[in-house]
């Protein structure tokens, strides 16, 4: 005999499986460190790009200017000055990677606690039922 709670569950389940869960057990197959290092890792390396190709785009748009004070230029100011705002910029860069990977994470446990309370419940469910 069908159970409508047992058929709710799977079919939740069943849900879940196909949305969220192939990238839920990625993510769960490291540990939290593990997993920021790598995201972090990778946002530094993007943010690096990011940034040198704001440079470009900026020397770009500039060029004549560039080119008409080139010799006057104090080029240590001018690198500490984008030395410094590459700095800043990939520190904020690296705070919003690190607060959202921290709250991905934290989704993707609470997601997976939930499915294996559910999957033991309908084990439950099932032993209940050879019982009778």
């Amino acid at each position: 005999m069908l159970n409508g709670d047992r058929i709710r569950l799977m079919t939740e389940m069943a849900i879940y499986e196909k949305r969220e869960g192939r990238t839920d057990e990625q993510v769960d197959a490291y540990f939290k460190s593990d997993y920021l290092s790598a995201e972090l890792l990778k946002s530094f390396l993007a943010a690096t790009i990011v940034f040198l190709m704001l440079i470009g785009v900026y020397c770009l748009y500039h060029f004549e200017e560039l080119m008409l004070t080139i010799y006057s230029l104090d080029l240590k100011l001018l690198i500490r000055q984008i030395l410094t705002r590459y700095f800043l910029f990939l520190a904020v860069f690296l705070v919003i990677t690190l607060i959202v990977y921290v709250r991905r994470y934290n989704h993707t446990r609470r997601n997976l606690r939930e499915y294996y309370r559910n999957l033991k419940e309908l084990s439950a469910g099932y032993e209940r039922n050879e019982d009778m």
